[in-house]
């Protein structure tokens, strides 16, 4: 069981990888999450920062890329977060 839903996340990945080129920040988070879900883990608990430090492009193109693989499931994201400017990562002194 465990096997065959491996082979259809792989499935799922690459078509949906393939039918839409990522921005540069988009595809670094769509590669890392690629490897949560096949090693069946679920998004971090901080993924919303990771993606509001991200420009809008490519905050909707990472959401939609979380959705279609199935790692966002539950968490809605409201529009004015989703066309938010990137907010800047804090800088450690």
């Amino acid at each position: 069981m465990m096997f065959g839903a491996a082979i259809l996340s792989v499935g799922l990945l690459n078509s949906a990888v393939a039918e839409l080129p990522l921005l540069p920040d988009a595809a670094a988070y769509a590669e890392t999450a690629s490897g949560w879900l096949l090693d069946g883990r679920t998004l971090p608990p901080d993924y919303r920062v990771t993606l509001l430090e991200m420009s809008p492009e490519a905050r909707l193109q990472t959401l939609i890329f979380l959705r279609r693989v199935g790692l966002l499931q539950a968490d809605g994201w409201a529009l004015q977060d989703i066309l938010r400017p990137a907010i800047p990562a804090e800088v450690t002194e």
